[in-house]
């Protein structure tokens, strides 16, 4: 299936059009989700501080190249390896910010929280990560009393015997 011969065009996941009433109720469930896992913001243009409207979103999923999603998987290690060592360069954040900050009062209110941080001082001793070698290390944690989880390196997780420091990898 293609517009012409040389456009690809991928499969639609969900069998379209949907029937009336059936795209009326999903819409309308999905408004409501959307409002109550966060997805939402107050309106510019009619702005109330008792109302929300949902954020845009799309309703219907849409088909996506396994190739592609596979490589943007394969970044991602080195996107969250980036974007660690940005967040914790002070002269890269103010230098680069230096000149939004004067013309974007959203960037300039979250770079003062970023200089308030600083100086008091970070209370958040370790980045958090998330994964499978979390999980298995969370999991260790729970069964084994008296461990403590450490992390070293690129998210390996190791389990110290709090009194004879045992490393054991997940």
């Amino acid at each position: 299936m293609s517009v012409d011969d040389n456009t690809p065009v991928l499969r639609g996941c969900i069998k379209l059009p949907l029937d009336r009433d059936e795209l009326v109720e999903v819409t309308s469930k999905a408004k409501d989700y959307a409002i109550m896992h966060g997805a939402a913001m107050r309106s510019k243009t009619s702005f109330s501080p008792d109302s929300l409207n949902f954020a845009p979103f799309v309703l219907v999923p849409s088909s996506f190249p396994r190739k592609e999603f596979e490589k943007a998987i394969a970044l991602q290690p080195i996107i969250n390896r980036l974007m660690h060592n940005v967040a914790h360069d002070e002269e890269f954040i103010t230098t680069t910010l230096a000149e939004t900050i004067k013309v974007d009062e959203f960037t300039a209110n979250l770079f003062n929280i970023y200089r308030k941080v600083l100086a008091h001082g970070f209370t958040q001793l370790r980045s958090t990560r998330t994964g499978p070698c979390r999980e298995a290390a969370a999991h260790a944690q729970k069964r084994c009393a008296g461990l403590s989880v450490h992390w070293h390196g690129e998210g390996v997780g190791y389990i110290r015997q709090a009194a004879g420091c045992h490393p054991v990898h997940h």
